[in-house]
């Protein structure tokens, strides 16, 4: 995440929204949060040059899932975009039907979302070779 930080660009498909938190890994745990904010590169530079590491990361995938993403990969804050919504189904007549059709497409959508980030982040490791 620090290096697409440091770049300016997300991987392919991705793109990098306007919070992070950069953290010191020193003494203190100094730390930096972005909020709606233009993340510039040089001032990422400047703080990431002082030893501070990206510890969130608000990204967006496809413009049809936002998500902040964690050192351990962890996914907070995950939010179907406005996209989603348009597609939902116009037959749906009670709040069942709705939840349900909302419900299918967001788990197809985030499936694929983790198979892309997946393989941004250097694919799966295939434990069973490594035993």
């Amino acid at each position: 995440m620090t290096d697409w930080l440091l770049s300016g660009d997300a991987p392919a498909g991705f793109t990098l929204d306007r919070d992070t938190e950069l953290r010191s890994t020193g003494e203190g745990n100094a730390t930096v949060r972005y909020v709606g904010h233009a993340l510039e590169t040089e001032d990422m530079r400047r703080h990431i040059e002082a030893g501070k590491q990206c510890m969130r990361l608000a990204m967006t995938w496809t413009d049809r899932v936002s998500f902040v993403l964690t050192p351990s990969l962890a996914l907070k804050r995950v939010a179907a975009l406005d996209v989603l919504k348009e597609v939902a189904d116009p037959t749906a007549v009670n709040d069942d039907e709705i939840f349900e059709a909302d419900f299918t497409l967001m788990t197809g959508e985030i499936a694929r979302m983790l198979g892309d980030l997946t393989d941004a982040l250097g694919g799966e490791e295939d434990l069973r070779a490594a035993a």
